[in-house]
């Protein structure tokens, strides 16, 4: 049970700290459309594909399915099983199981992360401005529930207000919402044009020297709730040395509103600093 904890910190805390490392506080050199006119219709037209991909979004406040995940960190494969459960603007809940036993568990709220290591009774509660990558890309809580959720985000903002900021172009039968005006890292959203349905959130750096990149993918869409929701979710970093990714598959998905959206440890939990945790299981 040690490597399914060892790779779940690994997944928040050590990524985090490298992928901020290989960040680069240059900001790229800003360029200006030749036309208003043209940058107006382009505006308009992504303000137009984003309000159509917010149309497709959940209606309901909660969303819980069991889940399998699939992790790939330090080296190691370790499949394990859990739930989601998240309720918007309030909590996302990942709780990761092994021979039907709660191990680890993730809990983020627009305050804090929390990282829960049921096996040795230890526990990480720390700011989102204390974790390296999510600090450096502005992934807040907002940011992080838009990607479970199948959501545009624009980092900072919320609700988004300002959809025009993305430049939209076409590929063939999908449609790429770009966010270039970020002063560090460019954010991208691929979705298919008919159905206006998120299939893949890439962010990566602007400067040649930042090598990292982070991918979302979506897939296999069911329909919850009437509106439809991935089944599967798989993230991916790459290029900061030392590659990781996960996998979710989703099952079971309802609207379920009856269940505890903090929890609570008791007073046999020790509370640790993240790389503390880490180091400690890194040494095994």
């Amino acid at each position: 049970m040690k490597p399914i904890i060892a790779l779940l910190l690994t997944a928040l805390t050590l990524t985090a700290c490298h992928s901020s490392k290989n960040l680069t506080k240059t900001p790229a050199p800003s360029t200006s459309d030749t036309s208003a006119s043209a940058g107006e219709a382009m505006s308009a037209a992504a303000t137009e594909f984003a309000g159509r991909i917010a149309a497709t979004s959940q209606k309901a406040s909660t969303l819980t399915a069991k889940i399998n995940m699939d992790l790939n960190a330090l080296g190691k494969n370790v499949s394990v099983g859990g739930s989601l459960k998240m309720k918007k603007d309030d909590v996302v809940q990942l709780s990761l199981s092994f021979l039907g036993f709660e191990v680890g568990r993730l809990e983020f709220t627009p305050t804090s992360v929390l990282i829960v290591d049921r096996v040795n009774k230890q526990y990480v509660r720390t700011g989102y401005d204390q974790v390296g990558f999510l600090n450096q890309a502005n992934l807040d809580f907002y940011t992080l529930q838009a990607l479970f959720w199948g959501e545009l985000f624009i980092p900072g903002q919320h609700p988004l207000t300002t959809p025009g900021r993305f430049r939209l172009s076409e590929a063939g039968d999908h449609t790429l919402l770009s966010l270039t005006d970020s002063p560090w890292l460019e954010y991208s959203f691929l979705a298919a044009t008919k159905t206006a349905l998120v299939d893949r959130v890439n962010i990566q750096g602007k400067n040649a020297a930042d090598k990292g990149t982070f991918t979302w993918r979506y897939g296999n869409r069911t329909t919850v709730g009437g509106q439809p929701f991935p089944t599967t979710m798989a993230c991916n970093v790459s290029g900061i040395g030392k590659d990781m990714s996960f996998s979710l598959t989703l099952s079971r998905l309802n609207n379920d509103s009856g269940w505890t959206t903090r929890t609570a440890l008791s007073d046999k939990y020790t509370r640790r600093e993240a790389d503390d945790i880490l180091g400690r299981l890194l040494s095994l």
